[in-house]
């Protein structure tokens, strides 16, 4: 029979983003607010898209369709204007296709 061990130091942090998860996803109460690079504050809500089926692995380890981690597990808006025309980040679902891609659906004046 295999036997399948984690380091304390990797296991540490799966118990920490499963707490940020239960926090973020299971109460659907957290939100981010982002400045928008002065197009518009930008507030990314949890629940919104955990009402739609995704799960924080989904974004924030190896996203299924691309197989690329799209976040990092911190509040960092780390955003350019080339990203907006790419398929990273929000972009790989907001591209018109699967979710909105218009600016003021995002950015709020």
């Amino acid at each position: 029979m295999a036997r399948f061990t984690m380091g304390l130091r990797p296991a540490l942090g799966c118990l920490l983003l499963c707490l940020f998860c239960l926090t973020a996803v299971g109460q659907q109460v957290r939100t981010f607010n982002y400045r928008g690079g002065g197009q518009g504050t930008i507030t990314f809500d949890h629940g919104m898209h955990a009402s739609k089926g995704y799960v924080c692995m989904d974004c924030h380890t190896r996203f299924p369709p691309t197989g690329a981690q799209l976040f990092q597990t911190q509040k960092r808006g780390l955003f350019s204007v080339a990203d907006h025309s790419s398929d990273r980040k929000c972009f790989v679902c907001h591209n018109g296709k699967i979710a909105f891609a218009t600016c003021d659906q995002c950015h709020r004046r």
